[in-house]
């Protein structure tokens, strides 16, 4: 079966192959496809200068030929050709189509590939003639677009075909939201099917686009259209209005289950009351206006609001509801019961009056509520005989306990059909809101949609739909959600601040007085936990909320309950603690902003110092990840040299595991399941940062021994950072700082720490002499120190000297001696396991060298057994890597593949280079038996861009020799000639020689071995 392409050029474009959507290495290869699928040829000599204006002819055509390459890999079977090495098409043979083919053969009929402006989004860079051609283009298509479009609307009214009519009239809005003429089409199409609710809100949602971006009003035709439709609904019902004018996105499940409820509720099916739930600012009331607006032509609506300051009033919401079915009820000129009035008097003394000071009886015993209730129930049954009820209460977590028992008898005494009732609740819980839903619930009178904030795409797409001309970034909508986290309210108000180009940090007026109301109740000691829990940034443990307070944890959970009722504190458990957070940020920022400046240095202080003081004190994973938040609350107390401490503490523990080759295991640094979270860019602005207040606090602190001591940490950890990664002038620099300070101030510790870390560096780049040097002056130290830990680790480097220089047998010795000093108790042998596991991968290595693949394996094994679970993905990944180049070496490549593949997952974990070219090479010499050329070019690719970051001999002459067997073997093929030049531009011997040089000749013997065999070279 062919495989077939498909090229989406409308909207956001997009190349598929098999109904999969391809993401090409880099951009250009994108535009040549696009610009082909529209012109169908272009030479060669045209698309290099449209692609690489500002390159040389040479260079621009090398850069077609890779491009053309890239493609071809992706696409497969030639997917472009060039017949006569001039012109470039697309293969004719093969199953390729576009949306823009399909549209321009039916342009009427597949009016529905057109899904946006041509080649939306995407943009060449530094072609200007390719954005002319892509301008022309999305003129050319839109115009054309248009012009079909309108004909099938006009085609389709007049042939009564309207399913397609308003999608069709959207479509033509989207593309020019200024021109009158479609939304006079879309409105007039609307009154003509009798939808005149959907003309009005199209006539406001159209007015208030022009008054905001225009400054003006809809045009006359637009009005008469407006007006018209305002005519037929006021003589319909006069009960009718317009709740909803602002824009309303998304809910289309929310709004489909509540239509479909009021439809039964209309036709006398089985329907049930609904209350809606969700956090305050959800859009509880947007959804409930859009749906009562959508549905008030069929039913009197009655609607009633609960207040907060009201919760103590008795039967307070229930006056708006009884004024409104008393008018209905005169209105329609229904004979009003003696009854109704009498008892309306007694519980509502100014009924008539409409005193806007109303003492309400409070004394339930003073009204007969019972007799209350059958009135009400009587008036609802007389008013449903002409039209149905639905009744709206809004906040009914507020409703005081007397109206929630009207409420109960009324809903349990109507007959079915004759009332539909709706409330929305926030997400508290009291006692009379939770009795009153699960009593109506039981009885099959009441189900609850939960309503949630947005997700991050609906908020997206609701800030597109509001701003469709802002250029919204993914760093701008994950900023956005972030200080939103989805909800309507705080999302209407950050467009707001979005229109006015204002900071996010501020707090609009809005915002400040509706998280006000949120906490205008609490009681004196809710108000102190949420002051001291507002200094979280994140959460807040229970126990450290107790000693700051100086509260039992017990009157602390009693607090905590009533303000998670309140829906103001969430808990939750996590490793056996109980933590509690804000149930959004907003409420958390609204408390510490409106707390003074003095009060916050001083809890910050005191936070610090109950979460250092929790620090277990032999350290956990835990004591780690809260480093950076007692360095936080050390910063905010202004602390500085407590704040750095905290800092250079995380760095030291977070950089440890990942960039110390073979680790401590017990000292307990930060597991790195999510190293890869912080980037090398990200690692040297954090340095820089940390250099940048050390020298600002240098002449305040100068004589301080503890700030000298940071300083040596620092440049410890900077410049192991550099040396890592290559950057070796840089690195050595700060090591050598480290060995002077370290010797000035006694510090016997970084003393050894600066000597291992230049036996590292020496290791990396292939120097066994200067690697002695430092190994004796560390030995001397770490002996005079009486530090056996580096006395174990310096056996080992000692015994890897020796390897370097072909003296295997005295490596040998001095390894197992390693591994002795190491597994001298159960409890040492644990702590120094990745050591351990070190020593038995040199062994390896030896027994490799020695051309002993198989003892070589096993001693890897032991290494891997000893390393698997500790968490050291660059020193698992060494063993991974040798495992892998032993098989290779036994002519296993199945095998070798499996642990080389097991080192690239690894790789994903960290972000060192260490042995990544090796890895590289031995995969693309697999991928070479394999006869998966791509796969092995694509290697090569790789180990080179590595190799480059490093100095290291070896990894270069192992890069040189699988490129030395690739090109010798590949240069018989004819068919792949031109693929082979494009990766290795040098004759084979050329590679044999490169790598001969930097091979060493005691570790690599199998490779020169090998080499010289093909090659033909005798020893």
């Amino acid at each position: 079966m062919k495989n077939q392409v498909f090229c989406q050029l409308f909207g956001n474009p997009q190349v598929s192959l098999n109904g999969e959507p391809l993401i090409f290495s880099f951009s250009k290869i994108n535009a040549l496809i696009y610009y082909l699928v529209v012109n169908k040829t272009v030479s060669r000599d045209e698309a290099a200068g449209l692609l690489w204006p500002d390159k040389t002819e040479k260079n621009a055509k090398k850069n077609l030929r890779n491009t053309i390459y890239q493609a071809n890999k992706m696409l497969g079977d030639d997917f472009i050709s060039s017949p006569n090495k001039v012109l470039l098409v697309l293969n004719e043979e093969l199953d390729i189509t576009s949306d823009i083919d399909c549209f321009l053969k039916n342009p009427r009929e597949n009016l529905d590939y057109y899904q946006g402006e041509f080649l939306k989004g995407f943009f060449v860079k530094e072609s200007e003639d390719y954005e002319l051609w892509t301008v022309k283009m999305r003129n050319f298509y839109e115009k054309k677009f248009v012009r079909e479009c309108f004909r099938k609307v006009e085609e389709d009214i007049e042939m009564n075909q309207v399913s397609d009519v308003e999608k069709n009239i959207q479509k033509l809005i989207t593309i020019d939201e200024f021109d009158e003429r479609n939304y006079q089409l879309l409105m007039q199409f609307y009154q003509d099917q009798d939808r005149n609710g959907k003309v009005i809100e199209t006539y406001y949602s159209l007015a208030n686009l022009l008054k905001v971006e225009l400054g003006i009003n809809p045009g006359v035709q637009t009005r008469e259209i407006y007006e018209h439709s305002l005519e037929i609904i006021n003589q319909h019902t006069y009960m009718e209005i317009n709740r909803f004018t602002s824009l309303f996105y998304g809910r289309a499940k929310e709004i489909n289950f509540l239509e479909r409820n009021f439809a039964r509720f209309f036709k006398n099916q089985p329907y049930q009351s609904v209350v809606i739930t969700g956090d305050a600012g959800v859009g509880k009331s947007s959804l409930s206006n859009r749906v009562l607006d959508n549905v008030q032509s069929d039913f009197f609506i009655l609607e009633t609001q609960c207040y907060q300051a009201e919760q103590r009033h008795a039967l307070r919401p229930w006056k708006q509801i009884i004024e409104k079915l008393s008018q209905i009820i005169k209105n329609e000129e229904m004979i009003q019961p003696k009854l109704w009035q009498e008892v309306i008097s007694k519980v509502f003394p100014d009924f008539d009056d409409h005193l806007p000071d109303i003492t309400f009886l409070e004394n339930q015993e003073l009204v007969k509520l019972s007799l209350l209730e059958q009135v009400i129930i009587e008036a609802i049954k007389k008013v449903s005989e002409v039209k149905k009820l639905v009744i709206m209460f809004d906040d009914i977590q507020w409703l005081d306990s007397t109206s929630y028992s009207l409420l109960t008898s009324v809903m349990l005494h109507l007959n079915s059909n004759e009332a539909l009732f709706m409330f929305t609740a926030r997400n508290e819980s009291n006692e009379s809101m939770d009795s009153f839903c699960a009593s109506m619930s039981s009885y099959d009178k009441l189900t609850t949609l939960k309503l949630m904030p947005f997700t991050m795409e609906e908020t997206k797409e609701f800030i597109q739909k509001k701003l469709p001309k802002l250029e919204l970034t993914d760093t701008l909508i994950q900023n956005i959600f972030a200080h939103t986290e989805g909800n309507l309210f705080f999302l209407i108000e950050y467009i707001s601040l979005l229109e006015t180009n204002a900071k996010f940090d501020v707090m609009t007026v809005k915002m400040q007085d509706a998280l006000r109301k949120r906490f205008m109740y609490l009681t004196p000691d809710e108000r102190e936990v949420v002051s001291v829990a507002s200094y979280f940034y994140d959460q807040a443990p229970l126990k450290v909320l107790s000693d700051i307070l100086g509260k039992e944890q017990i009157d602390i959970v009693n607090i905590v309950e009533d303000l998670v009722n309140k829906n103001i504190l969430k808990e939750y458990m996590e490793n056996d603690q109980i933590f509690v957070k804000f149930t959004h940020a907003k409420l958390r920022e609204y408390i510490y902003l409106n707390q003074s400046l003095a009060k916050k240095r001083i809890f910050h202080g005191k936070v610090a110092e109950v979460l250092e003081n929790n620090l277990q004190t032999n350290g956990s994973n835990q004591d780690i990840l809260m480093y950076a938040k007692i360095a936080h609350h050390y910063e905010q107390a202004k602390n500085d040299l407590r704040a750095l401490d905290f800092q250079l503490r995380y760095l030291h523990n977070y950089l440890g595991f990942q960039h110390e080759l073979f680790p401590v295991y017990n000292k307990c640094y930060l597991p790195v399941e999510n190293s890869t979270g912080i980037d090398q860019v990200t690692i040297f602005d954090q340095f820089d940062s940390l250099k940048q207040k050390l020298t600002s606090l240098e002449e305040e602190y100068q004589s301080s021994e503890d700030f000298q001591l940071l300083i040596i940490k620092f440049l410890y950890l900077e410049g192991r950072y550099f040396i890592r990664y290559g950057e070796y002038e840089q690195g050595i620099k700060d090591i050598e700082r480290v060995i002077d300070k370290a010797k000035e101030f006694n510090n016997e510790e970084y003393l050894l720490s600066g000597y291992k870390q230049l036996v590292y560096y020496c290791i990396q780049v292939d120097d066994a002499k200067e690697m002695s040097k430092y190994i004796e002056l560390a030995l001397d130290a770490a002996i005079m120190a009486n530090n056996h830990e580096s006395i174990g680790i310096l056996l080992r480097l000692k015994g890897l000297y020796y390897m370097m220089i072909g003296n295997f047998t005295l490596a040998d010795k001095l390894l197992k001696e390693s591994i002795n000093t190491f597994t001298l108790t159960e409890e040492i042998m644990k702590k120094y396991s990745i050591n351990i596991a070190a020593s038995y991968n040199y062994l390896g290595e030896i027994e490799h060298i020695q051309g002993n693949y198989l003892a070589a394996l096993k001693m890897y094994q032991k290494a891997i057994d000893l390393c698997e679970d500790k968490g050291s993905y660059s020193s698992l990944s060494v063993f991974y890597i040798n495992t892998g180049a032993s098989y290779y070496a036994l002519a296993n490549y199945e095998q070798a593949k499996k642990y080389l593949k097991k080192a690239y997952a690894l790789y994903e974990n960290f972000s060192s280079l260490w042995k990544r070219p090796q890895l590289d090479a031995y995969m693309s010499l697999v991928y070479l038996e394999e006869q998966r050329y791509d796969k092995a070019f694509d290697c090569i690719v790789s180990s080179k861009k590595y190799s480059d970051s490093l100095s290291n001999p070896r990894d270069l002459g192992t890069v040189y020799y699988a490129e030395a067997i690739i090109s010798n073997e590949l240069s018989q093929k004819d068919s792949l000639q031109e693929l082979l030049h494009t990766v290795m531009d040098q004759e084979p011997i050329e590679y044999y020689k490169q790598a001969i040089s930097h091979l060493n000749p005691y570790c690599d013997v199998f490779e020169i071995n090998k080499l010289q065999h093909i090659f033909g070279v005798v020893n």
